[in-house]
């Protein structure tokens, strides 16, 4: 176990100084999926319905951030590890409008499934995910939305 663990940890360490670039390579990330990436969707969610969630209090955010982050981690998800890693600022959830998304957006929705709710109402099935219906296809109908305002240019249509 431990040569298997030090065989990844060396992988990793000689791989990493060999990507010096990356930074230059991407000027922005756009993020899809549930708990894993979202970093605040959620909670904007939660009080667009007066809901309440505990991603709003400590220990959520502790490790790194020392306050609430709304990531349901205590930490950094992989989304700011990779934001940070390209030298982007840590993803902004994109339902909090009052910022700006020129370098990326976070669509991500704790809870939120890749088939929409009537898939599962049609097959009969009960879900425990997602009780705001923000399933994949939701976020990509977000992204639709933004795509005008990312793809502006000064000159003309």
């Amino acid at each position: 176990m431990k040569r298997t663990t030090l065989i990844i940890f060396s992988f990793v360490l000689f791989l990493w100084p060999t990507q010096p670039t990356l930074s230059h390579v991407f000027d922005s990330i756009f993020s899809f999926g549930d708990s894993y990436t979202d970093t605040g969707n959620i909670n904007v969610l939660a009080k667009n319905n007066s809901l309440s969630l505990y991603t709003d209090n400590l220990p959520y955010g502790v490790t790194f951030f020392h306050l609430p982050s709304k990531r349901f981690s205590d930490g950094r998800l992989i989304v700011d590890f990779l934001a940070k890693e390209f030298g982007l600022p840590y993803l902004k959830p994109y339902l909090d409008k009052n910022e700006s998304f020129r370098q990326g957006a976070n669509f991500a929705v704790a809870g939120a499934t890749t088939l929409d709710e009537t898939f599962f109402k049609q097959h009969n099935i009960t879900t425990f995910g997602d009780p705001l219906n923000n399933s994949l296809s939701s976020q990509l109908q977000w992204f639709k939305e933004l795509k005008p305002s990312l793809c502006q240019t000064n000159n003309g249509p």
